[in-house]
């Protein structure tokens, strides 16, 4: 720092500098003085590195690296039993041969010797010079930064031209390529976002980098391509999003969700298009595409195909699209005054259409083919998941069209008979924690979402197919029925189901009441099951007393619950 105020001693690159011919191999030396002086912004170095000349080296450090393949020198020598050679007829000795062949052999290994030692030496060099570089341009000095964008543009155009490459990329150029772009997308945004919208054919060349050689481009072009979209919302970057959305970038993500293509693609494609969810505007392009009906039909059929082999996965991966689109909506209504229906209206409208689809393959699932194989699988757990999203968007959507899909979708939810296919599920598998956690968040938003008044309570209603038709208060207390009794052992799930049996009474005595008590005394099965339902839950809120509870003391596990009760 003094030496910038003319009291620091003289360094070594300063004596650098100075000479008449200094070139950029000299300063690369002392890798360590050169960055500290570069991020110095040392004025006389940076007036150096500007020169067009040195930063096309510095750029050509970046694209000119490629991969070195692992050559195997191998040597023949001759083995004991082999013939002897001859020479002009006469038979040359043994020991004299062994001799030579062990000079010339060791001769030979120390050339290879060295020549290694060279080549690791250039290697480690241009690895050096790579990191120094990358360095070097991603500091954020304007001058270097102008230089690229403005002065010589050409450079820029030839730190792009990487992507043209046909071949795998290093990751070291790529994490160069990325760095150094990623600055002048924070620091010159409106000039590389130009730049980019120059070139027509840049999107494809950019997604084939990050999908080939399996996913060698993430994170580091999926990351930069991230970022170029969330320019959308500065001024500098308007418009980027619909010049991606034209150059389809949408289109050719989904492609990847094709069920033909590798599990890897699948993956890669949900989490760039979850990150386009995330990165954009409600009313951005990409989202408005994204969320149309064409594209949702298309994932959906990808989803659904039954015969691709990998159409399993597929099916998990667009289920993650569907959770992203979900849970931006419920992003958007907790932090904005925004109607999202217009976001998942398509999807709800194409899966509604497939439901009786999705029941088959919860039946028999594809991952599943064998007759003895009971596996739950994660395909089925997919369908609990996919279920659960659409029956939040059904449950927020407003306007006439939203609260149409939304009564459609619920009644061929009740047709296909889902949520008591989820139940018989829940009760299948009494081990699978995982399937009991989602099968219950279904239930649970169900159960305590306040309905719209006055509520009329008839058999179309979801509450009544749980609570009747899917005999969930019955199967609740068959089961504790049994426990008490000491016929069977506690299963599993016996946690859900306390929790299920608190969401019940809370429906009952506050959000459907009086509706739901009036509905279930209408029949005399259903009112025997009512008192039987009163006479449990009194009875599992004693036996919960008495777990909390130690010699005849409350068990307090907060200390400020612990201090309102000495308090009192």
């Amino acid at each position: 720092m003094l030496r910038r105020f003319g009291f620091g001693r003289s360094s070594s690159l300063e004596a650098q500098l100075a000479k008449p011919n200094v070139k950029l191999d000299d300063l690369l030396e002392d890798t360590d003085q050169l960055l500290q002086e570069v991020h110095l912004q040392n004025a006389r170095l940076i007036s150096f590195l500007r020169q067009p000349a040195v930063l096309s080296q510095l750029v050509n450090y970046i694209v000119s690296e490629r991969i070195r393949g692992t050559t195997t020198n191998t040597v023949t020598t001759t083995t004991n039993g082999t013939k002897p050679k001859y020479t002009n007829g006469t038979k040359k000795s043994t020991t004299h041969t062994t001799t030579t062949t062990t000079i010339s052999e060791n001769n030979k290994n120390g050339k290879e010797e060295n020549t290694k030692k060279k080549n690791n030496n250039n290697n480690n060099n241009e690895e050096s010079h790579v990191y120094v570089a990358c360095e070097i341009l991603a500091a954020g000095v304007p001058a270097l930064m102008d230089g690229l964008v403005y002065s010589h543009p050409e450079l820029l155009t030839v730190l792009w031209a990487l992507l043209d490459q046909t071949c795998k990329l290093t990751p070291r150029q790529m994490a160069g390529f990325c760095k150094v772009n990623a600055i002048l997308l924070q620091r010159r945004t409106g000039d590389l976002v130009h730049f980019i919208e120059s070139h027509q054919d840049i999107v494809a060349k950019w997604l084939h980098h990050i999908f080939a050689y399996h996913g060698e481009g993430v994170p580091y072009l999926s990351d930069l391509l991230i970022a170029l979209i969330q320019c959308e919302s500065l001024p500098e970057g308007n418009g980027i999003g619909q010049w991606l959305a034209d150059h389809g970038l949408l289109t050719l993500l989904v492609d990847r969700l094709q069920p033909h293509l590798e599990p890897l693609n699948h993956e890669i494609a949900q989490q760039m298009l979850c990150d386009v969810i995330f990165s954009s505007h409600i009313s951005s392009p990409l989202i408005a595409e994204l969320t149309s009906l064409v594209t949702m039909k298309r994932l959906a059929g990808y989803m659904l195909d039954l015969t691709a082999p990998h159409a399993p996965n597929v099916f998990i991966c667009g289920t993650g699209v569907i959770r992203g689109i979900r849970q931006y909506c419920e992003k958007i209504i907790h932090n904005t005054l925004e109607d999202p229906t217009h976001l998942f209206s398509h999807a709800l409208q194409t899966f509604t259409e497939r439901l009786g689809d999705l029941m088959d393959l919860l039946d028999s699932p594809r991952s599943c083919k064998a007759e003895k194989d009971q596996r739950l699988g994660l395909e089925r757990l997919a369908i609990l998941e996919l279920l659960m999203e659409l029956l939040y968007c059904s449950s927020v959507a407003t306007g006439e069209k939203g609260i149409q899909l939304a009564m459609e979708y619920r009644q061929a939810v009740i047709h296909h008979n889902a949520l008591i296919r989820c139940l018989d599920l829940f009760f299948a598998f009494p081990q699978n924690n995982i399937l009991h956690n989602t099968v219950y968040a279904l239930i649970r938003d169900i159960l305590l979402r306040e309905p719209v008044r006055p509520i009329v309570l008839t058999e179309d209603k979801l509450i009544i197919e749980v609570l009747i038709r899917g005999r969930l208060m019955e199967r609740i207390l068959d089961t504790y029925d049994a426990t008490r009794q000491g016929k069977e052992k506690k299963p599993g799930y016996i946690g859900h189901l306390a929790l299920l049996s608190n969401d019940i009474q809370r429906a009952l005595e506050d959000i459907y009441q009086p509706e739901l008590k009036e509905y279930l005394h209408q029949k005399e099965e259903t009112k025997v099951l009512l008192e039987r339902w009163i006479a449990h839950h009194d009875l599992l809120c004693q036996e919960m007393k008495q777990k909390m509870t130690y010699n005849n003391e409350a068990v307090f596990w907060s200390v400020s619950r612990y201090q309102e009760h000495v308090n009192l």
